[in-house]
Protein backbone atom coordinates (compact mmCIF):
# COMPACT_ATOMS: atom_id res chain seq x y z
CA UNK A 1 0.00 0.00 0.00
CA UNK A 2 1.15 3.37 -0.93
CA UNK A 3 1.35 6.28 1.45
CA UNK A 4 -1.56 8.45 -0.51
CA UNK A 5 -3.65 5.05 -0.54
CA UNK A 6 -3.03 5.04 3.32
CA UNK A 7 -4.06 8.89 3.80
CA UNK A 8 -7.00 8.30 0.87
CA UNK A 9 -8.37 5.65 4.06
CA UNK A 10 -8.75 9.21 5.99
CA UNK A 11 -11.30 10.26 3.47
CA UNK A 12 -13.21 6.84 3.22
CA UNK A 13 -16.94 7.04 4.00
CA UNK A 14 -17.08 3.84 5.40
CA UNK A 15 -14.97 5.30 8.41
CA UNK A 16 -16.28 8.28 8.48
CA UNK A 17 -20.12 8.07 8.28
CA UNK A 18 -20.41 6.37 11.26
CA UNK A 19 -18.44 9.17 12.88
CA UNK A 20 -20.42 11.55 11.93
CA UNK A 21 -23.39 9.54 13.23
CA UNK A 22 -21.38 9.11 16.45
CA UNK A 23 -21.00 13.48 16.56
CA UNK A 24 -24.64 13.57 16.26
CA UNK A 25 -26.11 11.50 18.97
CA UNK A 26 -22.44 12.64 21.46
CA UNK A 27 -24.08 16.06 20.82
CA UNK A 28 -27.74 15.10 21.50
CA UNK A 29 -26.29 13.17 24.39
CA UNK A 30 -24.82 16.44 26.33
CA UNK A 31 -28.18 18.21 25.79
CA UNK A 32 -26.42 20.49 22.85
CA UNK A 33 -30.10 19.75 20.55
CA UNK A 34 -29.61 22.79 18.44
CA UNK A 35 -26.00 22.32 17.50
CA UNK A 36 -26.82 18.62 16.80
CA UNK A 37 -29.55 19.56 14.29
CA UNK A 38 -27.70 21.96 12.73
CA UNK A 39 -24.78 19.53 12.51
CA UNK A 40 -27.17 17.11 11.19
CA UNK A 41 -29.22 19.04 8.24
CA UNK A 42 -25.77 21.06 7.08
CA UNK A 43 -23.71 17.73 7.08
CA UNK A 44 -26.50 15.33 5.62
CA UNK A 45 -27.68 18.69 2.81
CA UNK A 46 -23.58 18.33 1.34
CA UNK A 47 -23.63 14.56 1.78
CA UNK A 48 -26.53 14.29 -0.76
CA UNK A 49 -25.33 17.12 -2.91
CA UNK A 50 -22.47 14.99 -3.47
CA UNK A 51 -24.48 11.70 -3.76
CA UNK A 52 -26.66 13.80 -6.25
CA UNK A 53 -23.66 14.91 -8.05
CA UNK A 54 -22.52 11.10 -8.69
CA UNK A 55 -25.86 9.93 -9.67
CA UNK A 56 -25.57 12.10 -12.41
CA UNK A 57 -22.79 11.35 -14.01
CA UNK A 58 -22.99 7.88 -13.46
CA UNK A 59 -26.52 7.53 -14.67
CA UNK A 60 -27.08 10.32 -17.12
CA UNK A 61 -23.29 11.17 -18.49
CA UNK A 62 -24.26 14.64 -16.73
CA UNK A 63 -20.73 16.72 -15.64
CA UNK A 64 -18.53 18.85 -17.31
CA UNK A 65 -16.13 17.87 -19.96
CA UNK A 66 -14.45 21.24 -20.01
CA UNK A 67 -13.69 20.83 -15.99
CA UNK A 68 -13.35 17.61 -16.18
CA UNK A 69 -16.13 17.36 -13.33
CA UNK A 70 -18.03 14.02 -12.98
CA UNK A 71 -19.10 14.66 -9.03
CA UNK A 72 -18.01 16.05 -5.91
CA UNK A 73 -15.49 14.13 -4.40
CA UNK A 74 -16.58 12.52 -1.70
CA UNK A 75 -13.32 11.40 0.07
CA UNK A 76 -12.74 15.24 0.08
CA UNK A 77 -16.18 16.22 1.21
CA UNK A 78 -16.28 13.42 4.47
CA UNK A 79 -12.61 14.51 5.41
CA UNK A 80 -13.25 18.35 5.01
CA UNK A 81 -16.37 18.40 7.19
CA UNK A 82 -15.51 15.78 9.45
CA UNK A 83 -12.06 15.16 10.47
CA UNK A 84 -11.37 19.71 11.58
CA UNK A 85 -14.34 18.95 14.19
CA UNK A 86 -12.76 15.95 15.86
CA UNK A 87 -9.68 17.44 15.91
CA UNK A 88 -11.06 20.35 17.47
CA UNK A 89 -13.93 18.71 19.82
CA UNK A 90 -11.04 16.49 20.81
CA UNK A 91 -9.30 19.55 22.79
CA UNK A 92 -10.54 20.37 26.10
CA UNK A 93 -12.46 23.88 25.55
CA UNK A 94 -10.54 26.26 28.17
CA UNK A 95 -7.57 25.54 25.48
CA UNK A 96 -9.21 27.61 22.65
CA UNK A 97 -5.81 29.02 20.81
CA UNK A 98 -4.94 24.65 21.26
CA UNK A 99 -8.59 23.60 19.97
CA UNK A 100 -8.59 25.66 17.01
CA UNK A 101 -4.45 24.82 16.07
CA UNK A 102 -5.68 21.29 16.74
CA UNK A 103 -8.43 22.15 14.06
CA UNK A 104 -5.89 23.64 11.38
CA UNK A 105 -4.39 20.37 12.02
CA UNK A 106 -7.49 18.70 10.85
CA UNK A 107 -8.14 20.57 7.68
CA UNK A 108 -4.18 20.22 6.81
CA UNK A 109 -5.51 16.18 6.81
CA UNK A 110 -8.27 17.11 4.56
CA UNK A 111 -5.71 18.46 2.17
CA UNK A 112 -3.89 16.42 2.36
CA UNK A 113 -6.74 13.25 1.31
CA UNK A 114 -7.83 15.46 -1.34
CA UNK A 115 -4.04 15.78 -2.84
CA UNK A 116 -4.15 11.62 -2.15
CA UNK A 117 -7.28 11.69 -4.55
CA UNK A 118 -5.40 13.98 -7.65
CA UNK A 119 -2.12 11.58 -6.22
CA UNK A 120 -4.15 8.23 -7.60
CA UNK A 121 -5.86 10.14 -10.18
CA UNK A 122 -9.10 9.14 -8.96
CA UNK A 123 -10.55 12.71 -9.47
CA UNK A 124 -9.53 15.54 -11.00
CA UNK A 125 -8.64 19.05 -9.71
CA UNK A 126 -12.42 20.65 -9.95
CA UNK A 127 -13.88 17.34 -8.20
CA UNK A 128 -11.33 17.74 -5.59
CA UNK A 129 -11.64 21.54 -4.70
CA UNK A 130 -15.23 21.64 -4.89
CA UNK A 131 -15.27 18.43 -2.56
CA UNK A 132 -12.99 20.16 0.05
CA UNK A 133 -15.41 23.53 -0.40
CA UNK A 134 -18.15 21.68 0.76
CA UNK A 135 -16.81 19.93 3.36
CA UNK A 136 -15.35 23.13 5.01
CA UNK A 137 -18.37 24.41 4.57
CA UNK A 138 -19.67 21.93 7.51
CA UNK A 139 -16.96 21.88 9.48
CA UNK A 140 -15.42 25.70 9.69
CA UNK A 141 -18.70 27.13 10.79
CA UNK A 142 -18.96 24.25 13.61
CA UNK A 143 -16.02 25.24 14.92
CA UNK A 144 -16.30 28.62 15.14
CA UNK A 145 -19.47 28.02 17.24
CA UNK A 146 -18.79 28.64 21.11
CA UNK A 147 -21.58 26.42 22.38
CA UNK A 148 -20.66 23.32 20.51
CA UNK A 149 -19.37 21.21 24.07
CA UNK A 150 -15.92 19.40 23.95
CA UNK A 151 -15.63 15.94 24.27
CA UNK A 152 -11.82 15.37 24.91
CA UNK A 153 -11.89 11.72 26.16
CA UNK A 154 -15.15 10.63 23.56
CA UNK A 155 -13.34 12.04 20.47
CA UNK A 156 -10.09 10.49 21.58
CA UNK A 157 -11.57 7.49 21.49
CA UNK A 158 -13.24 7.87 18.54
CA UNK A 159 -9.80 8.71 16.41
CA UNK A 160 -8.00 6.07 18.08
CA UNK A 161 -11.38 3.54 17.02
CA UNK A 162 -10.85 5.02 13.46
CA UNK A 163 -6.59 4.76 13.69
CA UNK A 164 -7.02 1.39 14.77
CA UNK A 165 -9.51 0.10 11.90
CA UNK A 166 -7.27 2.21 9.40
CA UNK A 167 -4.05 -0.31 10.34
CA UNK A 168 -6.00 -3.38 10.08
CA UNK A 169 -6.65 -5.17 6.35
CA UNK A 170 -9.29 -2.96 4.82
CA UNK A 171 -9.06 -3.53 1.67
CA UNK A 172 -12.51 -4.84 1.00
CA UNK A 173 -14.15 -2.12 3.02
CA UNK A 174 -12.45 0.99 0.59
CA UNK A 175 -14.08 1.70 -1.91
CA UNK A 176 -17.74 -0.32 -1.08
CA UNK A 177 -19.52 3.01 -1.34
CA UNK A 178 -18.56 3.75 -4.48
CA UNK A 179 -19.92 0.35 -5.70
CA UNK A 180 -23.20 1.14 -3.99
CA UNK A 181 -23.83 4.27 -5.73
CA UNK A 182 -23.11 2.72 -9.20
CA UNK A 183 -25.76 -0.27 -8.33
CA UNK A 184 -27.70 2.81 -7.35
CA UNK A 185 -27.17 4.95 -10.77
CA UNK A 186 -27.82 1.89 -13.04
CA UNK A 187 -30.75 0.78 -11.23
CA UNK A 188 -32.49 4.27 -11.72
CA UNK A 189 -30.88 5.27 -14.98
CA UNK A 190 -32.02 1.65 -16.45
CA UNK A 191 -28.23 1.29 -18.07
CA UNK A 192 -26.07 -2.00 -18.26
CA UNK A 193 -22.90 0.06 -16.90
CA UNK A 194 -22.41 3.17 -15.35
CA UNK A 195 -21.04 6.39 -17.13
CA UNK A 196 -17.43 6.62 -16.94
CA UNK A 197 -14.83 9.71 -17.06
CA UNK A 198 -14.42 10.80 -20.70
CA UNK A 199 -18.06 9.80 -21.77
CA UNK A 200 -20.80 11.93 -21.70
CA UNK A 201 -23.92 12.44 -22.60
CA UNK A 202 -23.94 15.08 -25.11
CA UNK A 203 -21.52 12.80 -26.53
CA UNK A 204 -23.74 10.40 -27.39
CA UNK A 205 -26.15 12.74 -28.90
CA UNK A 206 -23.68 13.73 -31.31
CA UNK A 207 -23.25 10.20 -32.14
CA UNK A 208 -27.17 9.56 -33.12
CA UNK A 209 -26.72 12.88 -35.11
CA UNK A 210 -23.97 11.81 -37.01
CA UNK A 211 -26.15 8.78 -37.77
CA UNK A 212 -29.30 10.78 -38.72
CA UNK A 213 -27.73 14.20 -40.10
CA UNK A 214 -28.24 13.03 -43.84
CA UNK A 215 -32.30 12.41 -43.03
CA UNK A 216 -32.25 15.26 -40.52
CA UNK A 217 -30.03 18.02 -41.03
CA UNK A 218 -31.20 20.18 -38.27
CA UNK A 219 -30.03 17.78 -35.45
CA UNK A 220 -26.64 18.74 -34.94
CA UNK A 221 -27.88 22.18 -34.46
CA UNK A 222 -30.54 21.29 -32.16
CA UNK A 223 -29.49 18.73 -30.22
CA UNK A 224 -25.34 18.83 -29.46
CA UNK A 225 -22.45 20.74 -30.43
CA UNK A 226 -20.73 18.90 -33.00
Amino acid sequence: MSRWQLVSFFGESAFLLPCAVFLYAWLRWHGANAVARHWLIAFSLTACLVLVSKLAFMGWGIGSAALNFTGFSGHAMMAASILPVFACLAVPSRYRTLSLLAAVAGVLLALAVGMSRLALHAHSMSEVVSGLALGFCVSLPFIMRHEVPHGPVAMLLASGVLATVLVLPVSGVAGVTHIWVQGIATFLSGRDRPYERGEWAWQADCRVCQINVAARPACATRHCAC
